[in-house]
């Protein structure tokens, strides 16, 4: 007999033994109402008890629990069928690890969490082979459905606004790395076209694109940048002239694989108390998304992809040639070779999938969403073009050769692991986009940079980003090897892990490995900012002020919840963040009471 499938209404399974329990094997009618021989009674009991005790055992098969939330989790499974040794587990439709062939009597098994609104179900067969033959029982194991979520949290598509005009002349840095036989130029009363060609030839540069706001791109002879952008300066033709810097990703030398995360993960998270912000969280129906503007992210990875954005959302904007870019959306695939796997690395710690038995836990524990933006080609390069363009693309839209591409689900927050490292260094044009992109309401967090300098590297430098760099096992700066250490200085204003950072690493689900630097440290920021998000949605609260003035909001609220507050110094800025603190609704920094 199959065991009852049902429960008792709270969820508790009610299993029925597959033989029918024991019976009494006699029954004497008695005509009157005396009392039988007490002889009689106890002959009537050990006729009952030999019965009884030659009938097999009843055979059971328990799940717990047999219905579990939408994000999945884990199922104890035991069972008891007599005369058996060796079972087979499977189930329809198939689950991770099964069919288990196994000689014990009980089982765990790992249920990942989906996102589909439409709950599901499981059926869990148990065979066994005994001396009757193969025995057979069947439980149903029950998940829950998602909330169907038709809208996102964050601002809608809109064109790029129109840049602020530039009161800076002059020439830019031509000792920083930068894309040879590329000048990117500024003119107040922008020429006609053929006027521009005309003179930008004389010149030795060749006109190239119009970017808009008076910006101009121009080609050079490779080599020649800063002679040709002196002589565009010098007569005349621009009133500000630079070169378009190539950015680098702040990863270092990856160590063999070690696969003890949840005691590394543990001692990490800690370090900002996510542990205790988690408690604290509900899932919401809208998701805030986090960009991460990298090497591109491996997004078949099944411990990743559940917690990134729609495929139709991602984008290249780059290609595999910087010199020739072509963008593509919903392909953000990494180009073979050293460094491709940094921008998963990123994404991982943000969004790997939680609390379903893969090996890492993510951050944001499947509360955020990460858009991935691929920026570097296929030699790790990105201009200063490419981060511009990734950027305005997160915040909505941007154009690219002429052509607009708009953004599905824009984001919240971006995260630029990436900087140059040449200390007073600033990019004019990409200052003008992130503060472009302040003001349309935008967090961007960026790594303070690797080269053990005594100030951060840019874009972190900047008013318009938040900086991060890294602490190590002791909470304190971080200094990997010679030469290697996390940037400080006047600009640093939080620290995170970045020493020994479990990541995902490569295309296949199941590699991982070790990370360090200040790439590693910038997405717990990142995800600090978007979990706030996540609670002000939460509890319905709108931020008074305008989008621009957000982020003196959330710089306000993370001080708050820095370890040491207003104590700044330049090793650690203002230390690590509590994350707890920050979607603490009481704290009033966070989430100002208003004013009756």
């Amino acid at each position: 007999m199959s065991p009852n499938l049902g429960t008792r209404g709270n969820g508790e399974p009610v299993v029925q033994p597959t033989e029918r329990s024991c019976v009494a094997v006699g029954r004497r009618t008695v005509r009157t109402r005396r009392k039988p021989p007490d002889i009689l009674v106890a002959l009537l009991a050990v006729l009952a008890l030999s019965a009884c005790t030659s009938a097999p055992s009843p055979s059971v098969f328990i799940a717990h629990p047999q219905t579990l939330p939408y994000m999945g989790g884990q199922v104890d499974l035991n069972w008891s069928i007599e005369g058996a040794s060796l079972y087979t587990l499977r189930s329809e439709p198939p689950l991770p690890g099964l069919p288990l062939h196994t000689t014990h009597s009980s089982a765990r098994i790992q249920v990942k969490g989906h996102t589909n609104p439409s709950p599901q179900s499981y059926r869990l067969i148990l065979e066994a082979n005994t001396s009757k033959g193969i025995q057979r029982l069947v439980v149903y194991l029950r998940k829950d459905g998602s909330l169907a979520c038709p809208t996102r949290v964050g601002p809608q598509a809109q064109l790029p606004m129109a840049r602020p005009e530039v009161l800076e002349v002059g020439l830019g840095r031509f000792d920083v790395p930068h894309v040879p036989g590329r000048l990117i130029a500024y003119r107040k009363n922008s020429l006609s076209l053929q006027h521009h060609s005309a003179s930008a030839q004389r010149l030795g540069a060749q006109w190239v694109q119009d970017l808009g706001g008076g910006w101009s791109l121009y080609r050079t002879p490779p080599g020649q940048e800063a002679t040709v952008a002196q002589r565009l300066y010098q007569q005349g033709w621009s009133q500000y002239v630079q070169p378009e810097y190539l950015y680098q990703p702040n990863s270092l030398p990856l160590p063999p694989n070690n696969r003890s995360y949840p005691l590394e993960q543990a001692a990490l998270f800690q370090q900002m108390n996510f542990e205790a912000a988690w408690q604290q969280l509900e899932v919401g129906c809208d998701w805030p998304v986090i960009a991460v503007a990298d090497t591109g992210v491996y997004t078949q990875r099944g411990d990743l992809a559940p917690n990134l954005t729609p495929p139709r959302s991602w984008l290249d904007v780059v290609g595999s040639d910087l010199d020739y870019p072509h963008p593509i959306q919903g392909v953000v695939q990494p180009h073979p070779g050293t460094g491709a796997s940094h921008g998963t690395q990123v994404a991982s710690i943000i969004a790997a999938t939680t609390n379903d038995g893969s090996a890492l836990a993510g951050t944001a524990y499947n509360l955020l969403r990460v858009l991935p933006i691929k920026i570097f080609d296929a030699e790790r390069r990105a201009g200063t073009l490419q981060l511009a363009q990734a950027l305005e693309y997160a915040a909505g839209a941007t154009q690219i050769a002429g052509r607009l591409y708009t953004n599905p689900t824009p984001a919240q927050v971006v995260n630029l692991s990436l900087s140059i490292s040449q200390p007073g260094f600033r990019d004019l044009y990409l200052e003008q986009v992130l503060e472009q992109v302040t003001q349309q309401g935008l967090i961007v967090v960026a790594s303070s940079g690797n080269a053990d300098l005594a100030r951060v590297g840019y874009p972190a430098s900047s008013p318009f980003v938040i900086s991060v760099g890294a602490t190590d096992g002791n909470r304190e700066r971080a200094q990997w090897f010679s030469g290697f250490a996390s940037n400080y200085g006047p600009e640093l204003e939080f620290v995170a892990p970045g020493t020994g950072v479990p990541v995902a690493y490569g295309p296949t689900s199941g590699d991982y490995a070790l990370a360090y630097g200040t790439s590693a440290a910038a997405p717990f920021v990142s995800t600090t900012i978007g979990l706030y998000l996540l609670q002000l949605q939460r509890l319905g609260t709108s931020y008074a002020g305008s989008p621009g003035e957000f982020l003196a909001q959330v710089r306000r609220c993370l001080q708050s919840a820095a370890q040491h507050g207003a104590a700044w110094n330049s090793q650690v800025g203002f230390g690590l963040i509590d994350v707890a603190r920050v979607v603490d609704p009481g704290n009033p920094v966070c989430f100002p009471q208003e004013n009756p």
